[in-house]
């Protein structure tokens, strides 16, 4: 990923598309390193806890620098777009959590109508094409309070990554994680394989 790119940019080319709630994961990160004052991550100062596996998730990524492969993003599958961001350097943590949409925002509101149609015709796709620029604008303008509530809370102790041996699958010969291997009499087991035996 280039460096030189706006945190917009690099959200939209790890994500692949320009959405909702990529705009709003984008407006988060942002808020986190403002309110924090914290810029990307290079190792593992910056964690982030994000409850949703939705859209916005590619933004921190992208845009904070935590990644499932650094051992700074961790997923809660709680369902709910929150995203705590915590700093280990000054031990602060910030909870993020994305307010109820606004049914006033008439933009959001056409636009959740029409996105999920395949029978649009051609005005009302130029209609959804008009209501998507309305709707992107007002998440990358509005005042932060329209988007989230947000507070700082104690910052979780989380172990830095830790790096596993990996053993083979006495099954299907694959390598796996030690702590994620099952021990069994045959030897060890990944979980699939253990299920599968369970049966």
């Amino acid at each position: 990923m280039c460096k030189d790119m706006s945190p917009l940019e690099l959200a939209i080319q790890f994500h692949g598309h320009i959405c909702p709630g990529l705009l709003t994961g984008v407006r988060a990160a942002q808020l986190a390193m403002d309110q924090l004052d914290i810029k990307r991550d290079q190792d593992e100062d910056v964690v982030a806890i994000v409850e949703t596996d939705s859209c916005g998730v590619d933004a921190l990524q992208s845009i904070l620098g935590c990644t499932f492969g650094k051992g700074n993003l961790i997923f809660r599958d709680y369902g709910k777009t929150v995203y705590t961001i915590i700093d280990r350097s000054s031990n602060r943590a910030l909870r993020i959590a994305q307010m109820k949409r606004d049914s006033s925002n008439t933009a959001g509101q056409r636009y959740r109508e029409l996105r999920g149609r395949k029978d649009l015709d051609h005005s009302e796709q130029a209609e959804l094409e008009q209501v998507m620029q309305e709707l992107f604008e007002h998440i990358m303008t509005c005042p932060y309070e329209e988007l989230f509530a947000w507070k700082e809370v104690e910052a979780e102790l989380l172990p830095q990554a830790s790096i596993y041996a990996t053993l083979t699958c006495c099954k299907c010969g694959e390598g796996v994680m030690e702590p994620k291997a099952v021990e069994t009499a045959e030897g060890f087991l990944c979980q699939p394989c253990f299920k599968l035996q369970r049966r």
